[in-house]
């Protein structure tokens, strides 16, 4: 791992989902800010700039889709891949979230290693 440990951005509404991927994730020495809902995602987006974006698709006040269009939009902000980690639901949320410029998703509940590996993939494509 770099000098310094990637910064990563965890947004979810539902707090135990937050808890795990914050568990799982600083097992490997990363930064972490967790946030509740795209909103204050967006803000800690345009203060921090990480390295990574984890987000819920269904979060109060900015859903996932639109948190991923907003970054994907914003100058400076726009290189920051994002994982979508989320329920099963509607057919085609995955390929839509997707199209507006996800790096992958991945569905809850996820197997630590694979979440883990994906994480690692996804930020040393970033390099």
């Amino acid at each position: 791992m770099p000098d310094r440990a990637p910064h990563i951005l965890i947004a979810d509404d539902d707090a135990s989902v937050r808890r795990l991927i914050e568990l799982v994730l600083r097992r490997e020495g990363y930064r972490l800010s967790l946030v509740a809902n795209g909103l204050s995602a967006l803000e800690r987006l345009q203060a921090e700039s990480p390295d990574l974006v984890i987000c819920d698709l269904n979060m109060p006040d900015l859903d996932g889709f639109e948190l991923i269009a907003t970054l994907k939009a914003t100058p400076g902000l726009a290189r920051i891949p994002v994982i979508v980690v989320t329920a099963a639901g509607q057919p085609g949320q995955e390929a839509e979230a997707l199209r507006l410029g996800a790096a992958a998703c991945v569905l809850k509940p996820f197997a630590q290693t694979h979440f883990q590996a994906l994480v690692r993939e996804t930020l040393a494509a970033r390099a």
